[in-house]
């Protein structure tokens, strides 16, 4: 195989680090060239940052810099200053990506609503506990964030 044909495997893809697309040669790269590329190409983001991989089913994983990935068109990426905590909750049965380790009601609802969830920042915030009972979150009340918790938001003026 000559240089020039194994060249034509190595095509220019273009990823997204923090919403922002970066050209990259594929179809495998480090975390490390991944953040190289990011930074040349003007992303705010810092060599050391953590870099997370978006998966497929709403979640992330992290990936170090030594580890290659297999990379295609419009892949998305997010690049941390430190290592995130991120969950992926429920919200009224659709996926919510949280980050940290905690998360007011306030906060839990606002998230929704900016990841698509219709549902209101007036609606009434409620965990469903595993014994198949709830508890009502105020909207200053902390939750300890953790997979799969499930709340369910309804308007204050309903009845059900």
């Amino acid at each position: 195989m000559t240089t020039e044909s194994q060249e034509h495997h190595e095509d220019v893809v273009i990823l997204l680090v923090n919403e922002k697309h970066v050209k990259i040669r594929g179809p495998k790269a480090t975390g490390a060239q991944i953040k190289a590329a990011a930074i040349e190409q003007g992303v705010h983001i810092e060599q050391n940052f953590a870099l997370w991989e978006e998966l497929s089913d709403g979640g992330v994983r992290k990936v170090e810099d030594h580890e290659e990935v297999n990379i295609h068109e419009h892949k998305r990426f997010t690049a941390t200053p430190h290592e995130q905590h991120v969950v992926t909750v429920t919200v009224n049965e659709q996926p919510v990506k949280l980050h940290g380790r905690t998360a007011t009601g306030s906060e839990i609802k606002a998230e929704a609503i900016k990841q698509g969830v219709l549902i209101q920042q007036n609606f009434i915030l409620q965990e469903e506990l595993p014994n198949g009972t709830s508890r009502v979150v105020g909207d200053n009340d902390v939750v300890h964030l953790r997979e799969h918790l499930r709340f369910t938001a309804i308007a204050p003026d309903d009845n059900s």
